[in-house]
């Protein structure tokens, strides 16, 4: 029974295949195999396509503003790939390509019929070398799909799918594809790429030999790509042969015969120019095959590179060996040059760091800012005289670069100079957020809290870029208007959609220019083309002599120059006035003499809301009746302080007994203007040798006029809104040092806490007080009845409450 059961399986299996193998059935299956091919391939024609390059990653072409190729980048896959539109490439190349690869792409439908005979005839039959006849179509496929064609199995796949990619695309896409996908060596795919690496030139620009050698390139990428600048023998007989085909094409240009054949050299690299900014570039755009155009000219980019290069030369011995420079025109924000550092490839340096995108210390860079919202909030005018004596502000005692202090100075003095002390006094007179809310209205990145820095970030206490710095002073240009910088060119640039703030009024940016334009160059001899040319600039210094920096805003530019080192470490030639100026200016007279004459020397007209009215040059104010000189000076109305001069006054000396009189019509009674200076700006003028010629005093229990002339005091110390904290070892209490600085007719001071009279002392003198602790307002007098006052509190030692400094009880 089993035998029989088996046997009957047996011919049911083989009536079974009988059936299977029956005409009719084939026929079915071929149909419906047909039919399922054509239900797939309908289905392929019928979805969207989303572009035959759709997910192939290309590099990152950089250009300059002209089109030039400044820099390529890698691929994900560590290709190199450059994606042009079919424009973009030169007629008579694609008749050279499609003359080597497919001479009637236009009239089949994706195959060539004939092709595939022969290569399959000649492969196959005969046994001679291997030949695949595809077209161009084909190819594509191949290389987008990454085929196996060698089989006949997968030449069958690569002409169907080069059927559908027929249908589906029209001829321009396809042929598009090939272009920019076709190996030419090594990792270099797309003729775009390897223009630019054979020949250091975009596609557009190669020549027609050059056109030629690229169009053999692709049949055998592996012996016909040059190598180290050398064109193998393969590669030139292939060329040959395509110059004959072509000039048989082309039979009205066979004047070009010796030009097709003409030897030409390859470059065998591609371009790496400007590679900070290019890097910068390509971090800061999201990944796309289209090139970017950007702002840099690169002309003035050489120029910026010589400039940096030979003074780092010049420099070394003084352990000067690396710098950044950034060029940006300001009327547009675009930056036309950015050196990161003297040399990229230099580990020695850290070349690669990009100093233009560092945070460092800006120095005294700031200050202009801080005088232009002086400005702004009417606390001077160019010319207002300012001190510059030792001063505290709270726990905060600045002082100047050499420790040296020169009295009094006006406010443009004061900066150009960069005196420390009148800045950070006006720096802590600006109401609101004063340059911390400056800083951050402009977009500055990083900063922290404004009580981190308090009136140290006046002297660089908060870190920027030199970009950041370039568009503030950009804004000083643009009339207090604040723009981003633009990486790229061209009116549609992605930077220009940001917005734009103004962080001054128009009158205090133009006014601080103006300023900065008395600051003397640092060498005294300029070429012709500069000689004359309006430039304002600053140079500022980091705590530490880790920073030098010098920047400045021409007609046309902004320039920025940083010396230093990426390391941190300090250098005593690191000073900007003398390190980083001579870079600066330099690069600038070498800029001016790119640009036309006539165009060297405009300046902006001044605001409609500033005048120019006759000042007192030693007071810094508005004139008065007695004082001998005067020369015109900028201001504000209704902003600027109204103030007249109260440092000369007139006075009446008796000849005969040297002494100060209020009797004028008594016999030998002279009239004089003396000046009239604190007594604290005395002492400086005494310590800088400029003695100042103080008016006699009055005879003892001589007359005075009962007048209220010339200046209150002010007190010196202690400091309002200050505590004060004695330390004296085994007191309780310790005497607390006061001291004010008067009027030049003040003979003496009366002092006194909330009311109660505690002493007095001379103007400039200490008078010693123990205080109980507690608040205080205290009040000093001058024999004038002039006064000022402070409020402060006196606390206990911290040794002996047991409170520790910096500490919450």
């Amino acid at each position: 029974m089993q035998f029989g059961s088996a046997a009957l399986r047996a011919a049911d299996v083989s009536t079974e295949k009988r059936r299977k193998a029956s005409p009719k059935h084939r026929r079915r299956r071929r149909l419906i195999i047909g039919g399922a091919l054509c239900v797939f391939t309908l289905i392929l024609l019928i979805l969207p396509g989303r572009g035959i390059l759709s997910g192939v990653p290309y590099s990152r072409l950089i250009l300059d503003r002209e089109g030039k190729a400044l820099r390529l980048f890698l691929t994900e896959d560590d290709k190199y790939r450059s994606f042009r539109d079919l424009g973009a490439f030169p007629p008579s190349f694609i008749d050279a390509v499609l003359l080597q690869e497919d001479r009637h792409f236009y009239a089949h439908p994706g195959v060539n019929p004939v092709s595939i005979v022969r290569a399959a005839w000649q492969t196959y039959v005969k046994g001679e070398r291997m030949i695949g006849g595809s077209t161009i179509t084909m190819q594509t496929v191949r290389m987008r799909r990454g085929l196996y064609t060698r089989t006949i199995p997968g030449k069958i796949n690569q002409i169907l799918r080069a059927l559908i990619l027929e249908l589906k695309y029209t001829k321009a896409e396809i042929l598009e594809a090939y272009l920019n996908l076709v190996p030419c060596g090594g990792n270099i795919e797309g003729f775009p790429a390897a223009a630019l690496y054979y020949f250091g030139k975009d596609i557009r620009e190669i020549s027609l030999t050059e056109q030629l050698l690229l169009a053999v390139i692709p049949q055998d990428p592996s012996e016909r790509a040059p190598r180290n600048g050398r064109l193998p023998a393969e590669l030139l007989r292939a060329r040959e042969i395509l110059a004959d085909a072509w000039l048989e094409e082309h039979p009205d240009q066979i004047h070009l015969h010796s030009e097709v054949r003409m030897p030409t050299a390859a470059v065998n690299s591609f371009p790496f120019r400007t590679p900070h900014f290019a890097e910068y570039l390509n971090s800061r755009y999201e990944p796309s095959p289209r090139p970017i155009r950007s702002s840099i000219d690169s002309a003035l980019q050489r120029i910026t590179e010589m400039q940096l290069s030979r003074y780092i030369a010049q420099r070394v011995n003084y352990g000067v060996v690396n710098g950044s420079v950034m060029v940006v025109d300001h009327r547009s924000g675009e930056i036309l040059a950015a050196v990161g550092s003297e040399d990229y490839f230099n580990d020695d340096i850290q070349g690669q760091v990009n100093g233009t995108a560092a945070k460092r210390s800006p120095g005294s860079t700031l200050k202009p800012f801080v005088y232009a919202l002086a400005l702004e909030q009417g606390l001077i005018i160019p010319d207002t005289v300012l001190k510059d004596a030792p001063s505290s502000f709270s726990a905060y005692t600045p002082t100047n670069y050499q420790d040296d202090f020169r009295g009094a100075a006006p406010a443009w003095q004061a900066l150009v100079d960069s005196r420390n002390v009148p800045a950070i006094s006006l720096a802590a007179k600006l109401s609101g957020e004063g340059l911390y809310g400056l800083l951050a209205e402009a977009g500055v990145s990083g900063l922290r809290e404004p009580e981190h820095y308090g009136l140290s970030i006046v002297l660089g206490g908060a870190e920027l870029t030199m970009m950041e710095l370039a568009a503030l002073y950009a804004a000083l240009a643009n009339g207090g208007i604040h723009r981003p910088l633009r990486f790229t060119a061209g009116a549609d640039s992605d930077d220009s959609k940001t917005p734009e703030k103004r962080i001054l009024d128009e009158a205090s940016a133009w006014l601080t220019l103006r300023m900065l334009e008395k600051n003397e160059p640092p060498y005294a001899y300029r070429p012709a083309e500069s000689a004359g040319v309006p430039t304002a600039f600053k140079t500022g210094t980091s705590i530490g002599l880790k920073d030098a920096w010098a920047l400045a805003v021409t007609e046309r530019y902004v320039i920025c120059v940083w010396i230093g080192n990426f390391s941190g470490l300090g250098n005593s030639a690191f000073v900007g006035r003398r390190t980083a100026a001579p870079l600066l200016f330099s690069i600038i007279d070498a800029l001016l003499a790119r640009i036309p004459e006539e165009e060297r020397y405009s300046r902006p007209f001044a605001p409609e809301d500033i005048r120019e009215v006759e000042i007192c040059p030693i007071s810094g104010r508005l004139p008065n009746e007695h004082c001998p000189h005067t020369r015109p000076g900028w201001f504000i109305p209704g902003v600027s302080p109204i103030r007249r001069c109260d440092i000369h006054r007139e006075i009446f000396i008796d000849t005969l007994s040297g002494w100060r009189t209020d009797n004028r019509d008594a016999p030998g009674v002279v009239r004089e203007v003396r000046e009239f200076w604190p007594s604290d700006m005395l002492a400086l003028f005494e310590q800088a040798g400029f003695p100042r010629l103080v008016p006699p005093p009055y005879p003892p229990g001589g007359r005075r006029e009962p007048a209220m002339r010339g200046r209150p005091p002010e007190i010196l110390y202690p400091l309002e809104g200050s505590t004060y904290l004695p330390r004296a070892p085994g007191e309780r209490y310790a005497s607390m040092p006061l001291t004010a600085s008067a009027d030049a007719d003040a003979d003496e001071l009366f002092w006194f806490a909330d009311a109660v009279f505690i002493g007095r002392s001379a103007p400039g003198g200490v008078l010693t007080w123990q205080p109980e602790p507690g608040s205080y307002t205290l009040t000093v007098m001058d024999d004038r009845g002039r006064s000022a006052s402070v409020s402060f509190d006196a606390d206990l030692d911290p040794s002996v409450s047991g409170v520790q400094p910096g500490s919450s009880p």
